[in-house]
Formats: C-alpha cells, sequence, structure tokens
C-alpha cells in the first residue's frame, strides 16, 4: 500500500468499530487532548506518517485550530517539522513496542505566545494508535524560571566579596559560598550538611551564640562585627530565612583602620583646640585693637559721605565765586590801560588773585573729597594714572616728606580703563607703605620712585622704595588678608589684599618684588581705555568765535548770573531755573550753539530733560554739556557712563566753558 493509499484499521470487524466509537464518545469530554492515528507505510512497510481519523475538541483546543478539522490530516502536515519530528519518534516507538510511551514534546502555540510544551502519552490499541497529550508550558517556563533564579542567586553569592552561608532548623549548613571557606578554613563540600556550631565555633562563641540563637528563636535581624584571627574584622548581618537562618560577613578592616586614624586626628583635634583656645586668648587684645580700627573706618566712610554732600552744596555757590572773581580781574584789567590812576587798581586786583587763589585751593579740596566720596563706585571708564597717582602722592606727602623724596618718572601712558577713586585708593596704600618701609630722618639718602610706561599694550605703574624690603618668606604672604609684620595696632595686614583685589576688578594684574634691605616694588598693571580723551580747541580759537547762542538750564540763580558776566559780553546768554522749562522753550525755539545742563535739579533732573528731548527732539542733544556738583545717585552714574555727552564738574573753569561754547556743533538753525 503506498504512501497516499486511505488508511485501513488492521481488523475492520464489527468489534473493532464498537471499540472505536466508544473510546472516541469516552475522550470527547476529557480535558486532555486526544488524537487517534492510523500509521501510514511506505511499500517497504515503513511507518512514514500518521493519519488523524479522530481529534477531541481539547485537542483542537491545544494544537490550534485547522480548517476542515484535524481529522483526515497527516500529521507532518499538521505539525511544523520540528515538532512533527518528537511526535513521530513517540508514536513510532509506541507502535513497535505495543506498550505505553510518555514524553514531553515542544509544539509551537495556537496562540501566538512563542514556543509551548506539551505532555504527551501514545498506546497503541488494536489497529490505531491513541495519542493523549496535555499543555505544561506554563508549569515548563515556571520551573525555567525558578532555575534561573537560582543560577542567579548562586552566581551573585559566589561573586559576592563577602562570605555567606545558610542553616536549616537543626544548625546544619544548606549552602556555602566559596568566600566561606576561607573564614573556616574547611572546603563547602565537608560543610554542607554538618553542623554551624561544629564547623565555626569561632563565630559562635559567646556572646556571638545569643544573637544566633535569638534571630532562630525570635525570627528578628541582628547586626553586629567580630573579630576573627589573626586580625580581620567582619560586618555580620544575619536574617531568619525559611525554617532557618542565613548570614552575610562583610569585611571592614580598611573601615576599621579609618576609624583608628579617626580617633587619633579626634585625640589631635582635641589637643589642637586647647592650642587655639589658648591662641585665642592671646589674640583677644588684636581683635580688640582690630576692632577699633573698624568702628575708625566706619567713622571715616561716614565722614567721607558727609564730606561728600557738604563739598555737592558748597560746590554751586563756589563755581560764582570763582567765576565772578574771573570775570573782576578780567573788567579790571581791560580798565587799567587807558586810566590814569592804574596803580590804584594794582592792589584791589592782588586781592582779587588772592581770593581767586584760594577758591582755587577751596576747589582742589572738594576734588579730593569727590574722589573719596565715590570710593564705592564699581562703574569704569577711562582714567589718567598721572591724575590719580599726583592726588594719592599729595595725600601720602605729610608721611613721605621726613623719610624719602619722591621721583616722578612719568613716561607718555594713554587713560586706563578703570576707576579713578579705587585707582587712587590702590596708589595712596602703595605709597604709605613705601613710606613706612622707610626710616624718618635720611630724607636725602632715600627714595620713592613712581614710574609709568607702557609694555605688551598695556599700562605699567611701578611704586618702589630703598626701605627695609622683605624676605622671600613674607613676600609670599604679602597679598593675604590678616598677614602682618607690624605691630599690635599698627595695622590690621588687609591693605595690600584689598589693593589685589580693587585692581582685578578693574582687570588688571598686581605683583611685588623685593630684597631684604635694598627695598620693594610694588607693579599695577591696567588695561588701556578705548575711550579717546576729549580734545579742546586751542584758546586763541576759543576766543577768535564767532557770537553764539547759548542756553543754561540750572535751578541756581548764582550759577546763570556768573555765565553771563564770563560770555555774556561775546554770547547770547538764555538762563531757565527747571527742566520742565527748558523743555517748554526748547519746543519752540532749539537754535541754541550750546546748551548747558546741570544733571541734578529739584524739578526735572538733566537726566530726565534728555530722555524727553530723546524721544522728540534728538537733534539737539549733541550740542548739550552736562555739569555736575559731585553728588551721584546710582543712576547718575550710569547715565554718565553711558551717554557720551561732554561734562563739566563744579566748580567749572571760565575758560573751559568758553572753549566748550567755541567747539559747538554747526547749528542748524530753527525749526520751520
Amino acid at each position: 500500500m503506498s504512501a497516499s493509499t486511505k488508511p485501513q484499521l488492521a481488523s475492520d470487524t464489527i468489534e473493532d468499530t464498537t471499540l472505536l466509537r466508544a473510546l472516541m464518545e469516552a475522550e470527547r469530554v476529557s480535558p486532555e487532548g486526544s488524537l487517534f492515528l492510523s500509521p501510514l507505510r511506505d511499500p517497504e512497510g515503513t511507518i512514514t506518517d500518521f493519519e488523524c481519523i479522530h481529534s477531541n475538541p481539547a485537542a483542537e483546543s491545544i494544537l490550534g485550530p485547522t480548517p476542515g478539522g484535524l481529522s483526515g490530516q497527516r500529521l507532518r502536515k499538521l505539525l511544523p517539522e520540528r515538532d512533527a519530528v518528537g511526535w513521530l519518534a513517540v508514536l513510532c516507538a509506541a507502535e513497535a513496542s505495543g506498550q505505553s510511551v510518555t514524553a514531553e514534546l515542544s509544539a509551537a502555540r495556537a496562540d501566538s505566545r512563542g514556543e509551548g510544551w506539551l505532555h504527551c502519552t501514545a498506546m497503541k490499541l488494536r489497529g490505531f494508535l491513541i495519542a493523549r497529550f496535555r499543555d505544561i508550558s506554563s508549569s515548563r517556563r515556571t520551573e525555567e524560571a525558578l532555575q534561573q533564579t537560582r543560577n542567579r542567586m548562586v552566581e551573585i553569592l559566589e561573586g559576592n566579596p563577602g562570605a555567606f552561608f545558610s542553616v536549616d532548623a537543626n544548625w546544619n549548613f544548606t549552602y556555602v559560598n566559596e568566600r566561606t571557606e576561607e573564614i573556616s578554613g574547611t572546603s563547602r563540600e565537608q560543610m554542607l550538611g554538618r553542623s554551624l556550631w561544629q564547623m565555626l565555633p569561632l563565630l559562635t562563641a559567646p556572646p556571638r551564640d545569643q544573637a544566633f540563637r535569638r534571630i532562630m528563636a525570635e525570627r528578628v535581624p541582628a547586626h553586629f562585627e567580630v573579630q576573627l584571627p589573626p586580625n580581620r574584622w567582619f560586618e555580620v548581618h544575619a536574617y531568619p530565612s525559611g525554617q532557618g537562618m542565613s548570614a552575610f560577613f562583610r569585611e571592614i578592616g580598611e573601615q576599621k583602620k579609618l576609624e583608628a586614624e579617626r580617633d587619633a586626628l579626634l585625640a589631635r583635634e582635641y589637643s589642637l583646640r586647647l592650642e587655639a583656645e589658648a591662641l585665642a586668648q592671646h589674640r583677644a587684645k588684636e581683635l580688640l585693637a582690630a576692632q577699633e580700627k573698624l568702628v575708625q573706618s566706619e567713622k571715616l566712610a561716614v565722614a567721607g559721605q558727609f564730606a561728600a554732600g557738604v563739598g555737592h552744596e558748597i560746590n554751586n555757590p563756589l563755581s560764582f565765586v570763582i567765576g565772578n572773581l574771573h570775570f573782576a580781574m578780567e573788567y579790571l584789567g581791560g580798565l587799567s590801560e587807558p586810566l590814569p590812576d592804574t596803580e590804584v587798581l594794582q592792589e584791589p586786583l592782588e586781592a582779587l588773585k588772592d581770593a581767586r587763589a584760594g577758591a582755587e585751593r577751596i576747589r582742589a579740596i572738594l576734588t579730593d573729597l569727590k574722589r573719596f566720596a565715590r570710593a564705592d563706585e564699581s562703574l569704569l571708564g577711562p582714567v589718567d594714572v598721572r591724575e590719580a597717582l599726583e592726588f594719592s602722592i599729595s595725600m601720602a606727602m605729610p608721611h613721605i616728606r621726613h623719610r624719602a623724596q619722591v621721583d616722578r618718572r612719568y613716561n607718555p601712558v594713554p587713560t586706563v580703563l578703570g576707576n579713578e577713586a579705587k585707582l587712587g585708593q590702590v596708589f595712596l596704600n602703595l605709597l604709605m607703605n613705601a613710606a613706612q618701609a622707610i626710616p624718618e630722618g635720611d630724607v636725602a639718602r632715600h627714595r620713592i620712585t613712581i614710574t609709568t610706561r607702557m609694555e605688551n599694550g598695556r599700562v605699567v605703574v611701578e611704586v618702589s622704595d630703598t626701605g627695609r624690603g622683605m624676605t622671600p618668606e613674607v613676600l609670599e604672604r604679602a597679598f593675604q588678608p590678616f598677614f602682618t609684620t607690624r605691630n599690635v595696632g599698627d595695622g590690621m595686614g588687609l591693605g595690600l589684599s584689598i589693593c589685589l583685589g580693587l585692581v582685578q576688578s578693574m582687570k588688571g594684574e598686581m605683583s611685588a618684588t623685593s630684597r631684604p634691605g635694598v627695598g620693594s616694588t610694588f607693579r599695577v598693571v591696567l588695561p588701556t581705555s578705548t575711550q579717546p580723551a576729549p580734545l579742546l580747541t586751542p584758546m586763541s580759537a576759543a576766543r577768535a568765535s564767532r557770537p553764539k547762542r547759548v542756553l543754561v538750564i540750572d535751578d541756581e540763580p548764582g550759577i546763570a548770573a556768573v555765565f553771563k558776566r564770563i560770555i555774556g559780553r561775546s554770547h547770547e546768554v538764555v538762563v531757565v531755573q527747571s527742566g520742565r522749562e527748558a523743555l517748554a522753550l526748547l519746543e519752540k525755539d532749539d537754535a541754541f550753539d550750546r546748551i548747558f545742563c546741570d544733571l541734578m535739579m529739584a524739578d526735572l533732573t538733566g537726566m530726565d530733560v534728555y530722555e524727553a528731548l530723546a524721544s522728540r527732539q534728538k537733534d539737539c542733544l549733541d550740542r548739550f554739556v552736562f555739569m555736575t556738583g559731585g553728588s551721584f545717585t546710582e543712576r547718575a552714574r550710569t547715565f554718565l557712563q553711558t551717554v557720551p555727552f561732554p561734562r563739566i564738574d563744579k566748580p567749572f573753569d571760565p575758560e573751559h566753558i568758553r572753549t566748550l561754547i567755541a567747539q559747538a556743533p554747526p547749528n542748524p538753525g530753527p525749526r520751520a
């Protein structure tokens, strides 16, 4: 019979048919899958496949629905090739032996959940075989997952750097990792199944045995430390596990070493604390002296603010005092030639000259006060280092004149980008330090040399002295805060550190060199300013200029009067005494060659006037000159740094006023 021939039962009797039907009916309600299979043989009688004669509903559910049902399907077509091979082997074995054959077979899942597993039993009955099977995929996966978990746990426990073991309720070892062998000195094979008390007597000696027994009896975890020979320390974490107990040992020898070092450091710290307390008592008097100096510094700061306010109030009247003196001298000087009694005018002229010289001295004092008043300004601008040096020299001269001569070696340098008050403070401190490094009484031999020069595109200022100098150790700490070599009460050691901070805030650098017995040199390097210094027309050109219209905006009547006296004979002067009045006038008539505007006024400030004109009459702003009395708000400081218009400080020089008028830009004339 060929493989394609329809299968026939080996015994086609009524008895066989009845048996087959009875079995089919019995298997129909079985929860296990059932296949009734008939072998197919080739001409030589070798089984090549099996044909399904009948299947119950459970079989179709497990193997998956097949078009036309499972009956009449050949096994090789019904199952994937890999699964069919296993089935054929089991069925052929049952056919050949006539005995029941059981096996676990792989099977593709009908629900697309991947590979599954079936528990199959095949038996031969008359001329056909019955294969019963059930799905064991879930239990098989659970077993595999458990096995993987066990393997992973073993891998973790074996890879753990600490020792780990487990014992059962009778204290016999159930698991021992490799590290435990190092502690016990016994192999795992010898320990498994043996008693904890017998194999690890060092761990179970009092009082550690009490901890282990408490864990086992009360089912609570415990944590303690244990020392084992020769000098090994372990941290033990023991806890209930199942009916028994598990313990993990982590070596903490390095930690114990660090703890010992920490204890030694704490003891040393305590000793140092006692020394520090003694030193604190020794320094108490120094701190009190420093506190008094700080109080004095605060008083000086308040005095500086007060002086700045007073200076601002003095500047206005001083402006018209100097202006009127200048006018009177010019006027009387002009009358002295044609009058016959010129000798009578000489003494008043001399008196006016002396008064003018005194007023100029007052102006110089106010200029110095303004520098101190602006010491807290953080805005940077162009600064002439020569002016800052001269100011500092004048302030330090009472301390210098009895100790050394001042040698100025000024080479031409551009303005630097800095802060005038801060730079003056730095130079003053360097000059005071230089003076204090030189003993009194030998002025002819000692010098303080001040040098300015250009180097690598930056301005260098050096202050050198011929004083006692510094050792390398002192020089290395010269810029550290609170470091000083002076006696208690003579200094806090903050001067050079503050100077370094000020120079660095101006994007500069500061350094020092020194030799004991020879002297010291302090070097300040500053970036140059990109803003050029204002260029003024020579006085001859200013005097020869044509008559011009000048507007003066100032709420001080004396300022208006002095402007009219100084320039009123050569130019047309219009005066308004408030910002609002100025805006109203300029709205109607803005044909002025030069506009002098006070920065700080009670009504509208000069800044308010500028902002109003910037939005409606921008063309007249380039003719503005702002006048200041020296008192600045934060807004005013920012304004003067950002607005590129000329500025004059009160009290002003009359010749400077004339020069600014002569340099006025072309007047476009009145608006149409």
